[in-house]
């Protein structure tokens, strides 16, 4: 315990700015909930005006529009649905990015003469456009309103990175619409650069600047928290999946380019091997090739994802005791805080020192001294509900965030904790002998939001503060609501 009650116990730890998103497993609550209704309208009108622009993109030839800026000339495709697949993304989830925009590319392949397997395979490409640009706002930790210099930066690499990779399926559409190689490189162009400009001139000053209205008029309808990360394992397998579909579409692509080439089965090269052959082999080798790759890749990222998984949980835990760490704590209350906030009910902290515990490592020594931190651990697991989570914030202290409890509420908790403490000794076995301990305990918490948790902290401690002043063993709670 501190000599004297803490003021900012600890530095805020880097956390989590991407961005947030609400399944669409959601849906099942939309019988009961308006909220979510509203967001099924704003989904239904969003693919309703994403394929009428898709299908308008090709019946207006909104693609590889020549553009002239001083010496410079280029072309551009105008792409909407492309804009509202990512804004749904990044403000709802990535399934309600994704469907608008398969559904877009659909339409617009089939607008454009595409047979009909050709088109539902084509149509991907849009998906994964947008699949790939969210993952990367997600995984480049992009704050989606992009208020600080290193977001715009990364959104730049996002918006370099989906649309070229994605643009991978044009050789699809040049070879279903039967385009000369020029006027095909010109449609690529014009897919890669138009979607660029409109992720930097469109999307991104919407983000900017309609994100945050936007994003709390979704937070309304929405009874229960977002999710703010992906798994490691999940990522990997995203990663993986991604990058064997786009290889799909390519070989399709570059066996419907064969096709069209109708190259005369007799034709030889300058050996005089057939020509169909040798091109038949490339294929082969380089279908090989791909296919080791994405095997390979596949491995090594779920072998890395399980590493990474497991160094997480271990940043999140102390190796003594095995409770959560202070950096968890930064990264568990404003989710517990957020849950509590939505459900209408209050969070709140107890800051709980172990009394005379120096006397116990002078006396005894250290070895036991930790064991009896971990039995302490232990017995404090075995008290608190299931939605409570502990915390070793250092030598003999622990706090305890309460999630769902209103400051009124934490003293009693808090009591039944100090008693159970304090019932039964600890150790007492064959080797060492039986020890009794007490606690004393300072609660804060509040019902209203946002809510602070070095504030929470602070009253906390020193409502232990004082309880330790007053003789130990006891309860002090912190009347200020914070």
């Amino acid at each position: 315990m501190t000599d004297q009650p803490a003021q900012g116990l600890f530095p805020l730890d880097h956390e989590y700015q991407g961005p947030a998103w609400w399944p669409m497993t959601r849906l099942t609550d939309v019988a009961r909930s308006a909220g979510i209704q509203k967001i099924v309208a704003l989904g239904v009108f969003v693919l309703a005006v994403s394929v009428v622009t898709g299908t308008l993109n090709v019946a207006w030839d909104w693609n590889a529009i020549p553009v002239s800026i001083g010496p410079f000339r280029f072309e551009v495709t105008i792409y909407p649905p492309f804009v509202l697949g990512v804004l749904s993304a990044v403000w709802i989830g990535p399934t309600w990015g994704i469907v608008p925009a398969y559904a877009a590319n659909l339409a617009s392949a089939l607008m454009g003469g595409m047979p009909w397997p050709v088109a539902i395979l084509f149509a991907l490409a849009g998906a994964l456009e947008v699949l790939i640009f969210w993952g990367s706002m997600v995984t480049l930790n992009i704050g989606p309103e992009l208020r600080r210099r290193r977001d715009l930066v990364r959104f730049l690499a996002a918006s370099l990175i989906a649309p070229m990779t994605a643009s991978l399926a044009i050789v699809i559409w040049n070879t279903a619409r039967g385009l000369d190689f020029p006027t095909g490189q010109r449609f690529w162009r014009g897919w890669v650069i138009g979607d660029i400009l409109q992720a930097l001139f469109v999307v991104a000053p919407l983000l900017r600047f309609a994100g945050p209205t936007v994003r709390t008029w979704v937070d309304r309808q929405f009874a229960m928290p977002p999710r703010y990360e992906v798994t490691y394992t999940r990522t990997a397998l995203l990663a993986v999946g991604t990058f064997a579909l786009m290889a799909v579409l390519v070989f399709v692509g570059i066996f419907m380019l064969e096709e069209q080439l109708e190259i005369d089965p007799a034709a030889t090269t300058a050996r005089g091997d057939r020509l169909s052959d040798r091109i038949h082999e490339m294929q082969l080798f380089l279908g090989m090739l791909v296919a080791a790759l994405t095997v390979t890749t596949g491995v090594f990222a779920t072998v890395l994802a399980r590493v990474g998984e497991r160094q997480r949980s271990l940043s999140r835990r102390e190796s003594l005791t095995g409770c959560f760490n202070r950096r968890a704590f930064h990264e568990l209350f404003p989710r517990e805080a957020d849950r509590a906030r939505r459900l209408g009910q209050g969070v709140s902290l107890v800051f709980l020192d172990l009394d005379h515990f120096k006397r116990i490592n002078d006396r005894h020594g250290h070895e036991l001294g930790d064991r009896v931190l971990q039995q302490l651990a232990a017995r404090l697991q075995g008290i608190i509900r299931e939605t409570d989570l502990l915390f070793r914030w250092g030598g003999e202290e622990f706090v305890i965030l309460l999630a769902h409890t209103s400051p009124s509420d934490a003293g009693a908790l808090a009591e039944r904790i100090r008693g159970a403490v304090a019932e039964r000794p600890f150790l007492g076995d064959d080797v060492y002998p039986p020890i009794r301990l007490t606690v004393s305990l300072g609660t804060a918490g509040t019902d209203t939001y946002p809510a602070d948790p070095e504030v929470l902290l602070s009253r906390a401690d020193a409502a232990c503060y004082r309880a330790k002043q007053a003789g130990r063993d006891r309860v002090e709670v912190e009347t200020a609501v914070a």
